[in-house]
């Protein structure tokens, strides 16, 4: 699929995502004209590239100053000169009627990655700083360059990938990847020629920015769809989305003009578009997990996506619920889809969980070298799996037995229920924490394993409500 383009890399683009179509069929007319054709090792197509520019050495080429858009006149979203100008290079709008085939003769959506990663769409990941978006982003891409689910996902077609990292150097990014091949032990046979990088310390990339008259302009939009086609990209990452552009990010008007042209790339590219997005201020929880409202700036852009997803770090109650200590909370990331227009969202959170990776590149000035952050899936333990059938029945015994003062009494089946709870004697004897242990009563009750009844508390002199052990419900059948 690698080489496929928009409509088999023949046919006039569909339109989709979020820019008009009128837009998109010009934009794909100038990058098939700068590309080789299909078959091609990319030599043709870097060679047509810089027959209209100069060539950088990053894998982007600059538009020589009389081929740029400022020049030709192109303004995107901006004045009526360009509109013109679009309309000139445009075919004409006819209102087709619709062709109604058998819907088992209709292509199947071309997902790459799950249900979020989907070829010639732009979808968006969300979080706030310091929470592993790129770790997470650079996982998902060896995922699909390499056809391994790192992260547990389904990988539906392995494709070659390219990742703009605009913040960092290139040996950061190289570093990264160092560490997810070592934890995950994947060779380098499986990566090399699959994975292409940029780093925006090398070269700047905008596909958005004012003119000196305020039009918007988009300068490397072009270049990156035309370099994407000719190396058979299948997923553009970029990271971050903020560096891409210099428009204002609080415009919905300049965010879908942003957004407008990352669908152009990926219409004319045939690639699955990555936009690592930054959330807007929040609490020291983060972005709310889930909430596609939390991306910063204009919703322009989370509403052109047609997949979002958002990362947040693990909350303290989230911690203490699955058992992992406070000092470990910081490695767990929460993996939330928060929109999906062509499928149904996923139910449930997913969990990533940092690794802390050693490249063994010390030096003599820097004997320890580098520990790097290596994303990876994470299932939380089942509470249940942590007791046996013996340990049940032991608790269950001391539940039965009460708490011995005042004589007759019994548990209670709350917390913050008046009396002993239950739940304690899971949290004195077996190590569970109170929410776990909470989990584990309400588990008993709800099977019937445990019943509430009231009784006398004698040193109260009050009517309370305890629970009784049912032996007929015990595991293995004890009665």
């Amino acid at each position: 699929m690698a080489e496929h383009g928009p409509e088999g890399g023949t046919g006039r683009p569909s339109g989709g995502g979020s820019g008009g179509g009128a837009e998109l069929w010009a934009i794909w007319e100038r990058v098939r004209g700068r590309m080789a054709m299909p078959g091609s090792t990319g030599t043709e197509g870097r060679a047509g590239t810089a027959a209209r520019g100069e060539t950088t050495g990053t894998g982007l080429t600059r538009p020589r100053t009389g081929e740029t858009e400022a020049a030709r006149g192109r303004a995107g979203t901006g004045a009526g000169a360009s509109a013109a100008a679009d309309a000139a290079e445009a075919p004409p709008l006819r209102a087709l009627p619709a062709a109604l085939p058998d819907p088992a003769a209709l292509p199947p959506r071309e997902w790459l990655y799950g249900t979020r990663l989907i070829r010639r769409f732009v979808s968006v990941l969300v979080a706030p700083g310091g929470a592993g978006k790129s770790a997470v982003a650079l996982a998902e891409a060896l995922s699909l360059a390499t056809g391994r689910p790192l992260l547990g996902e389904t990988v539906h077609h392995s494709v070659p990938v390219w990742v703009l990292n605009l913040e960092d150097p290139p040996e950061e990014t190289e570093r990264r990847v160092a560490a997810l091949m070592l934890h995950h032990r994947i060779p380098r046979a499986a990566v090399e020629g699959r994975l292409f990088l940029h780093s925006g310390r090398t070269r700047a990339v905008s596909v958005g920015q004012l003119r000196g008259d305020g039009a918007i302009i988009h300068p490397d939009r072009d270049a990156i769809a035309a370099e994407a086609r000719a190396r058979g990209i299948g997923l553009i990452v970029v990271d971050p989305f903020v560096k891409s552009h210099a428009l204002d990010e609080n415009s919905n008007r300049h965010m879908d003009a942003a957004a407008t042209a990352w669908a152009a790339v990926a219409e004319a590219s045939g690639a699955a578009v990555l936009l690592v997005h930054h959330v807007r201020k929040a609490g020291p929880g983060g972005g709310a997990a889930g909430d596609v409202e939390s991306a910063r700036g204009g919703k322009a852009l989370t509403d052109a996506a047609r997949s979002a997803a958002t990362l947040s770090p693990m909350s303290e109650t989230e911690a203490e619920e699955l058992g992992v200590p406070a000092a470990e909370r910081w490695r767990h990331i929460r993996l939330d889809d928060a929109k999906a227009n062509l499928a149904p969202r996923a139910t449930e959170a997913r969990w990533v969980r940092l690794e802390t990776v050693t490249l063994g590149n010390g030096t003599q000035a820097y004997p320890n070298g580098d520990c790097v952050a290596a994303a990876t899936s994470w299932r939380p333990g089942s509470v249940w799996q942590r007791l046996s059938v013996a340990e049940i029945n032991q608790a269950l015994d001391q539940i039965a037995a009460g708490p011995g003062s005042p004589p007759g009494s019994l548990y209670g089946p709350h917390r913050r229920g008046a009396g002993r709870w239950a739940g304690q004697v899971l949290v004195e004897g077996f190590g569970l924490n109170p929410a776990q242990a909470a989990r584990v009563i309400a588990g008993w009750l709800e099977s019937g394993l445990l019943v509430t009844e009231s009784f006398r508390d004698t040193a109260q002199r009050k009517t309370r409500l305890g629970v009784r052990v049912v032996d007929a419900r015990r595991p293995g059948g004890r009665a």
